[in-house]
């Protein structure tokens, strides 16, 4: 068996070169789309805005569990990851910040630019084939480049996308228990991607909030979905809209902590009854 490397591009475009106190800046960047609704969804992240108590956490918990599915968490995240890597290599070496967050030397000129990924999917064969982006399809990904750092939405589409999970030959497959499952996941439709921090050098570095309407899954099942999560440095929360009106946010792990405006609750993955916590 071989390991063949997902080949892409990533292009950076210099727009303009601005030095403060030199006038009106000509160039003009594209706008992120939907910026006003991922604003709010980072908002309602920070703080929730259902109340909880024990006439509807029930309901959550269960329709927490149906959401589950829906995220993908066992591959999606590793493509998402991937690609903001990328980026934030493309940005260190062509000198740039890609920290949303970082302090910009105003006394030399400022860059703004646009920062575009495409990377062709690695597909489900065992060995991996060469890369083959009519069968296996595609990420694409853009990122601005403003006042000398990068901004924090980011936007782009998968086309088709097929990976494999575990990759074919990874320590993971090949070290992994005997029996571990391969999932062969495909991905179609449109991302929003905002920076929680730095773009990240590796997966325990990412933090960041995805926004996806897309048709996912695996080989075996595939359906259109729309859903957000949040991860941050391989823990992820999920928001489930309470009936009651607002949203609660779902954090994953050995138990299900649910946190609304008013409190949180612990609820067991097996059976859902809930505890306030």
């Amino acid at each position: 068996m071989r390991t063949v490397e997902k080949v892409g591009t990533v292009a950076l475009a210099v727009l303009g070169v601005t030095a403060l106190g030199c006038g009106p800046d000509p160039v003009t960047l594209p706008e992120p789309p939907q910026a006003s609704e991922t604003a709010a969804l980072v908002a309602t992240y920070q703080m929730p805005t259902a109340n909880l108590d024990a006439s509807n956490i029930q309901q959550v918990a269960t329709d927490a569990q149906a959401r589950l599915a829906d995220l993908h968490l066992d591959w999606l995240p590793g493509l998402i990851v991937d690609a903001l890597t990328r980026v934030h290599r493309r940005l260190a070496d062509s000198g740039l910040s890609s920290d949303p967050t970082a302090n910009v030397n105003t006394s030399r000129p400022i860059i703004r630019a646009v920062a575009r990924v495409h990377r062709v999917c690695v597909g489900w064969a065992d060995p991996a084939g060469a890369p083959d982006e009519a069968t296996n399809g595609a990420i694409d990904l853009t990122a601005v480049v403003d006042s000398g750092h990068v901004e924090r939405q980011l936007w782009g589409t998968a086309s088709a996308c097929h990976s494999r999970f575990p990759p074919a030959n990874s320590i993971a497959q090949v070290g992994g228990p005997v029996g571990t499952p391969v999932v062969n996941a495909v991905l179609d439709g449109t991302l929003i991607v905002y920076a929680l921090g730095p773009l990240p050098d590796s997966a325990a570095d990412a933090q960041f909030l995805l926004s996806f309407s897309v048709t996912s899954g695996t080989d075996a099942q595939v359906r259109s979905t729309s859903f957000d999560f949040q991860y941050v440095s391989g823990s992820v929360q999920f928001r489930v809209p309470v009936a009651s009106g607002g949203d609660a946010i779902v954090s994953v792990g050995a138990t299900l902590g649910v946190q609304g405006a008013n409190g949180g609750f612990s609820c067991d993955l097996v059976t859902a009854v809930c505890q306030a916590s």
